[in-house]
C-alpha cells in the first residue's frame, strides 16, 4: 500500500471492530524468546511492525508464525543468538527489547540502534543504565550496541532518571529469569506495561506492581502459555477523533474501557460524547464542538500518541485549542502537513496553538505513525481530496485503517503496488 486517498465530508455510522494493541503485541512477542515452550498469543494485530517482529524470531530459529488472523503461535526452544537484521532492527524502536530478552536467554546481544518513527531524539541511556546496573557491559559503537551479562548482583535497584515505558519493560523482561530481586522505581505504567507484567506472571513470574516501583523476585524459568493481549487504546481514540471531524456516531467493538477513560472525560467536554451498551463503546459528535488545550504526559495523562490525531481534530473546534508535548518535545513534524490543508496553526517551542480552520484537500506526506494518523483524520473533514503519501508508516500501527473507515461511510480507498 502506497498512497491513501480520502475525499472528506461525509459522516461516520456504523460499528468498527478495534484490534489489540501493537504496543503489548510487540513486547510480549519478544518475552517468548525467555519461553523454551509454546505460547500462543490472541488478539495480535496484523501490523508490519508486528510481522517484522515475528521475522527476526524466525531468523533466531523459533517457530514464530499467525495461526489465524488474530493468533500467533511462538515456540522458541530451538532460537539462539546471531547477527541480528540490522535492516529491520534500525526500522523499528521495540527492537530495543530484543536488548533484554537476549541478554537474559544468551547472556549478551549485539545488534543495531534501534529504529521506529522519527520525531526527535529518543535515546536508550536509560536502558543501558539498567543493564548495567544489573551486571551487563557496555560496548558502543558506530553502527551497534553489544551487551554482555558479567556476574549478576543478587539485589539490585534500578531508578530511572525519567519515566520510560521502554525501559521500564527491558528492565522488567531482563530481571523475571535470576537468581536475584531487583526494583524498579520511578516507572511508567501504560497499559502496555501491565499486560507484559500480567503475561510473564501467567507464565510463572514473580512480578509486583506498587504506587511507583516495581519488584521483580527473579524465577529460575517460565513455562508456555494461551494469552490475550488488551485492545488498541490509541486506535479506539483515533477513530474518536475521526468522529469529532465528521460528525456521526460509531461503536466501537472490543475496547478496554478503562483506558480510554481519561481521554473521554476531555471529549465529553468538547462535545464528543460517549457511552457503552451491550459490550460496546459508542462515540457520536454533537452540533458543535469545542476546543480544549491539554498537555500530554505519562499514563494515565493525556497520552503523547494521540498528540497529533488530537491537533488534526482541533482544527475543527470552536475556538482552536492547544497541546504542550510533555513527551516528545519535537513531535511536530505533522505540523508542516496540516498547514498544506489550510490548517492555521502557531508552534512554540513544545507548545502548538490550533485556531479553528477551513480545510481543503491536498497532497500530503506522513512523517511517521501517528503524524499519519493524523493526517487521516484531518483529511475526513476537508473540502476535496486529499493524497497521503508514505502508507509504510501507518501500516506499522493501525490495522486495516482504510477498510474500517470505508465500512462506516468514509470516502476514503488505497492503492497496492
Amino acid at each position: 500500500m502506497e498512497k491513501i486517498f480520502v475525499t472528506g465530508g461525509r459522516s461516520l455510522n456504523g460499528k468498527i471492530e478495534i484490534s489489540g494493541m501493537k504496543n503489548s503485541a510487540l513486547p510480549i512477542i519478544f518475552a517468548c524468546l525467555l519461553i523454551n515452550e509454546e505460547c500462543i498469543l490472541e488478539n495480535i494485530p496484523m501490523v508490519s511492525d508486528v510481522e517484522n517482529a515475528l521475522f527476526i524470531l524466525r531468523q533466531m530459529g523459533a517457530y514464530a508464525s499467525f495461526i489465524d488472523e488474530h493468533t500467533v503461535k511462538i515456540n522458541a526452544r530451538n532460537a539462539s543468538l546471531i547477527d541480528l537484521d540490522l535492516d529491520i532492527i534500525s526500522k523499528m524502536r521495540a527492537s530495543s527489547y530484543l536488548m533484554s530478552t537476549c541478554l537474559s536467554r544468551f547472556g549478551s546481544v549485539s545488534m543495531a540502534y534501534p529504529g521506529g518513527c522519527n520525531f526527535g531524539v529518543r535515546p536508550i541511556e536509560q536502558h543501558i543504565k539498567g543493564f548495567q546496573a544489573l551486571g551487563a557491559t557496555l560496548i558502543e559503537n558506530t553502527d551497534l550496541i553489544s551487551l554482555k551479562f558479567g556476574k549478576r548482583p543478587k539485589n539490585t535497584k534500578i531508578v530511572l532518571d525519567k519515566i520510560s515505558v521502554g525501559a521500564t519493560i527491558n528492565m522488567i523482561m531482563a530481571s523475571a529469569i535470576s537468581d536475584g530481586i531487583t526494583i524498579i522505581e520511578n516507572i511508567a505504567k501504560e497499559p502496555h506495561v501491565l499486560d507484559l507484567i500480567a503475561f510473564l506472571n501467567i507464565c510463572g513470574a514473580d512480578i509486583s506492581l506498587y504506587e511507583n516501583q516495581i519488584k521483580v523476585v527473579g524465577v529460575k524459568g517460565l513455562k508456555g502459555i494461551r494469552y490475550r493481549i488488551y485492545s488498541d487504546m490509541i486506535e479506539a481514540l483515533t477513530f474518536a477523533c475521526c468522529v469529532g471531524v465528521t460528525g456521526g456516531e460509531i461503536a466501537l467493538q472490543n475496547v478496554e474501557g478503562e483506558h480510554l477513560e481519561g481521554v473521554l472525560s476531555v471529549f465529553d467536554k468538547m462535545g464528543i460524547s460517549h457511552r457503552y451498551k451491550n459490550g460496546a463503546l459508542y462515540i457520536k459528535k454533537n452540533a458543535s464542538i469545542r476546543g480544549a488545550d491539554i498537555v500530554t504526559a505519562p499514563y494515565p495523562a493525556f497520552p503523547t500518541d494521540l498528540h497529533p490525531q488530537f491537533s488534526a481534530l482541533l482544527c475543527y473546534c470552536d475556538g482552536g485549542g492547544s497541546v504542550i508535548e510533555g513527551i516528545f518535545p519535537n513531535r511536530f513534524a505533522y505540523a508542516v502537513e496540516l498547514e498544506k490543508l489550510g490548517a492555521r496553526l502557531n508552534r512554540v517551542d513544545n507548545k502548538i496553538i490550533i485556531e479553528k480552520s477551513l480545510l481543503h484537500g491536498a497532497t500530503l506526506d506522513a512523517t511517521d505513525l501517528r503524524a499519519g494518523a493524523a493526517l487521516v483524520v484531518a483529511a475526513l473533514g476537508a473540502t476535496g481530496k486529499s493524497t497521503i503519501n508514505n502508507v509504510n508508516y501507518i501500516v506499522r500501527g493501525y490495522e486495516r485503517l482504510v477498510s474500517k473507515l470505508a465500512s462506516v461511510g468514509a470516502d476514503i480507498f488505497c492503492d497496492v503496488k
